[in-house]
């Protein structure tokens, strides 16, 4: 019994193997008209059934020392935007041990509403007066000598998107998929920012965020940072 073990313990490894291989290849696009029907209130009891408020609070505003976990601000984030990321982490489009087991665990049909959930919040905003004046040049206007895109013209000037009637600067990308930036998480902005730069973050549309954020240096990363995460 202990041989046949032994000559079974390769070929159920292998099988793993292959089962995982085939989800990452065979990852699809979730099926967004699950948002239609999702419920804010059920998201909010399902929101703690499922562990989020420990790491994005009840309100999706983290309420913790964020140094360390690099979480971001979920509160008033767009529901479209949420479930792309959830399904690029269960699919390893997107890199993050916990939130790709989280994804594998929770089915898009609750997913969906707790993502109402923090979406039906007052949207995310920073509390800072005083203006990073390099961030705020570069967030406004960019750097077109070294390709680099000014910020507001997909996230608006405030960082809470454009306006609704006006056309996606992305060619192919709906609006709903671009996520508010202003008053997000200073930790997980500068964390972000530095993984499209490397290349770690490498899930969105045609690689954008990658090419803008390649010539940025560790400085100008920081003023960014400081300017949006006070918005």
């Amino acid at each position: 019994m202990v041989l046949l073990r032994n000559l079974l313990a390769p070929a159920r490894l292998l099988v793993l193997i292959l089962l995982c291989v085939s989800q990452s290849a065979g990852a699809q696009e979730p099926d967004y008209s699950l948002l239609e029907s999702a419920s804010a209130e059920n998201g909010k009891l399902l929101s703690n059934d499922e562990r989020c408020q420990e790491c994005h609070g009840v309100d999706g505003n983290i309420h913790a020392n964020n140094e360390a976990g690099k979480i971001p601000k979920l509160a008033g984030q767009h529901p479209a935007y949420l479930l792309k990321q959830f399904n690029d982490f269960r699919s390893g489009d997107r890199h993050h041990d916990f939130m790709a087991m989280m994804a594998r665990t929770v089915d898009d049909e609750i997913a969906v509403d707790i993502f109402a959930h923090y979406a039906a919040q007052p949207v995310m905003k920073g509390g800072g007066v005083e203006e990073n004046p390099v961030g705020k040049k570069l967030y406004m206007e960019g750097d077109n000598a070294r390709q680099i895109q000014a910020c507001a013209n997909c996230h608006g000037v405030d960082g809470r998107g454009l306006a609704p009637n006006q056309p996606s600067p992305v060619a192919g990308l709906g609006l709903e998929f671009i996520p508010i930036i202003g008053g997000q998480d200073w930790h997980y902005l500068d964390q972000q920012l530095r993984d499209w730069r490397s290349g770690e973050r490498s899930n969105s549309s045609d690689g954008i965020m990658n090419n803008i954020t390649a010539n940025l240096r560790d400085d100008e990363i920081k003023a960014l940072t400081d300017y949006i995460s006070r918005l």
